[in-house]
C-alpha cells in the first residue's frame, strides 16, 4: 500500500509537470488560463467540503475539524509569507506583482508627499500601501502663472496631480474649465496613447506631482482602486469635452476598454527590464522550491492518508489533478516572463511531482500508525491549508486574469467536484 500511496501522490501531482510544460513552451490566452484556474478552484472547494470536512466531522466531530482548519490556514499563510519574503515570491505571478508593488524604494519625503496629496480625489479611497507606493514614484513640480503644462495635440508623457494652485483648460480657443487642488489631468493621453486633447495653462503659482508613463502603467497594474477612480474621472471629463451625447458615449466606451487593457496585470513583468532583473536576483531556487512544495504538501498528505481506502482516495485524487494543472501553468508562465531558464522551471516542477509521491507515502504511514482523532485533525489541517492556498493565490489570480466571468468556471468546477464526491461515495 505504501507503493500505491507513492504512485497516487505522483499521479495527483503529475498535472503540475503538464501545466508547467505548457506554461514554458506556450502562451495560453489570459481568458483560458483564468477559466482553467477557476475551474480547478471549484473542484478543490468541493473536495474540501465533501471529502475532507464531511469525513472528518462524521468520524471525529466538529472540534477537531475547527482546530485543524484553523491551524492549517494559519500555518500555510505564515509559512507562505515567510517564503515569499525570502525569495520564493516568483513562483506565483500575483505574489511577484504584490512583492514589487510593496517593495518600491520609498523616498525620505514619502510621508510629506502623502500629506500634500491627501486631498487628491482619485487617491482618497486607496489602501495605504497603494498610496505609499504611488507617493514613492511621483516627482514634485512647480509652475509659474501662464506656464503651459501640456499642449493640445502633443504626445502625453506625464500624469499630473495638483497639490496647490489653479490651471485653465483650453480646447482650441475655448475655455473648458478650471482645475484646482485635488484634481488631476494628463491621464487621458497615457491611457489612450493619443495626443493631448486640451491645453492646460497655470493660472496661479502651482505645486504639482508628476507620474511618468512607465510608473503610471506600473501603478495601474497593482491598483484596481485607482483604475476605477480614473474611470469616473474619464466619464466626467468626456462630458465636459465632447460636443454631443453620442460622442460622449462612443468615446467613453472606447476609453474604458483601453483603460482595462492598460491595467494588464502582467505588464510589469514583461516590459520592465529592471524589474525582471530585480525579480531573478531576489528569487532563490531553494525558496521557490520550498514555496511550491508548500502549496502541494497538504494535497499529497491527504492522498497518502487515504490511499488504503476507497471512499476518498480516487475522487479526491481527480480533484487535485484538475486543480494542479492551472496552478503550475500560471506559475511557470510567470517565472518564464521573469527570465527564469526553462530547464530550471521544468526541473523544479518535475521534482515537485516526485516529492509529492514521497509526501503521500509519509501520509500513508501516518494514517497507518496514528489514532483516528489525530488522523482527523491532520486531514482538517490539510483542508485548511488547501483552502488558504485557494483564497490567497489561485482564486485571486483567476479573477485578475479573467474578471467576473471566472464565476461560471468556478461553479462548473464545484459541480463536477460534487458529482465526483457523490458518485464515489
Amino acid at each position: 500500500m505504501a507503493l500505491s500511496a507513492f504512485v497516487q501522490g505522483m499521479l495527483g501531482a503529475s498535472s503540475l509537470a503538464l501545466g508547467a510544460t505548457v506554461g514554458v513552451f506556450l502562451t495560453p490566452k489570459r481568458a483560458l488560463s483564468a477559466a482553467i484556474m477557476a475551474f480547478g478552484s471549484g473542484t478543490l472547494i468541493a473536495a474540501i467540503a465533501f471529502e475532507i470536512a464531511n469525513k472528518v466531522y462524521e468520524e471525529t466531530g466538529f472540534l477537531p475539524l475547527l482546530l485543524g482548519f484553523a491551524l492549517g490556514g494559519v500555518l500555510f499563510t505564515t509559512l507562505s509569507q515567510y517564503i515569499d519574503q525570502h525569495g520564493g515570491f516568483l513562483r506565483k505571478p500575483a505574489a511577484s506583482r504584490r512583492y514589487l508593488f510593496e517593495h518600491q524604494p520609498k523616498a525620505e519625503t514619502t510621508p510629506n508627499i502623502l500629506q500634500r496629496l491627501s486631498h487628491v480625489e482619485v487617491l482618497q479611497h486607496l489602501p495605504e500601501t497603494e498610496k505609499e507606493a504611488i507617493a514613492s514614484l511621483v516627482t514634485p513640480m512647480y509652475a509659474k502663472p501662464k506656464q503651459v503644462l501640456c499642449k493640445e495635440g502633443e504626445p502625453g508623457d506625464y500624469f499630473y496631480m495638483i497639490a496647490q494652485g489653479e490651471a485653465e483648460v483650453i480646447k482650441g480657443r475655448k475655455h473648458i474649465t478650471t482645475l484646482g487642488p485635488g484634481e488631476i489631468f494628463g491621464e487621458m493621453s497615457l491611457l489612450t496613447k493619443e495626443p493631448r486633447s486640451a491645453t492646460v495653462i497655470a493660472d496661479t503659482p502651482m505645486e504639482l506631482y508628476q507620474l511618468n508613463e512607465e510608473n503610471f502603467a506600473q501603478v495601474l497594474t497593482r491598483s484596481p482602486h485607482l483604475a476605477l477612480a480614473l474611470s469616473r474621472t474619464l466619464a466626467r471629463r468626456l462630458r465636459e469635452l465632447a460636443d454631443s451625447h453620442v460622442a460622449v458615449q462612443n468615446h467613453l466606451d472606447r476609453w474604458r476598454q483601453q483603460l482595462m487593457e492598460q491595467v494588464e496585470l502582467d505588464h510589469l513583468l514583461t516590459e520592465n527590464s529592471q524589474t525582471l532583473t530585480h525579480l531573478v536576483q531576489k528569487s532563490t531556487p531553494v525558496a521557490i522550491l520550498v514555496g511550491t512544495l508548500l502549496d502541494n504538501i497538504p494535497e499529497a498528505t491527504v492522498i497518502g492518508m487515504n490511499a488504503g481506502t476507497q471512499q476518498l482516495a480516487w475522487s479526491f485524487l481527480l480533484a487535485v489533478f484538475i486543480s494542479n494543472f492551472p496552478e503550475a501553468l500560471s506559475s511557470a508562465s510567470g517565472m518564464k516572463k521573469a527570465g527564469t531558464p526553462k530547464l530550471q522551471i521544468l526541473v523544479l516542477w518535475f521534482g515537485i511531482v516526485l516529492l509529492s509521491g514521497i509526501i503521500a507515502t509519509f501520509g500513508y504511514y501516518l494514517q497507518d500508525s496514528a489514532s483516528l482523532l489525530l488522523i482527523g485533525t491532520a486531514q482538517a489541517m490539510a483542508g485548511g491549508a488547501i483552502l488558504a492556498m485557494l483564497a490567497s493565490t489561485m482564486m485571486p489570480e483567476a479573477y485578475e486574469l479573467g474578471g467576473s466571468s471566472v464565476s461560471y468556471s468556478t461553479i462548473a468546477g464545484f459541480l463536477l467536484g460534487f458529482l465526483i464526491a457523490m458518485v464515489s461515495g
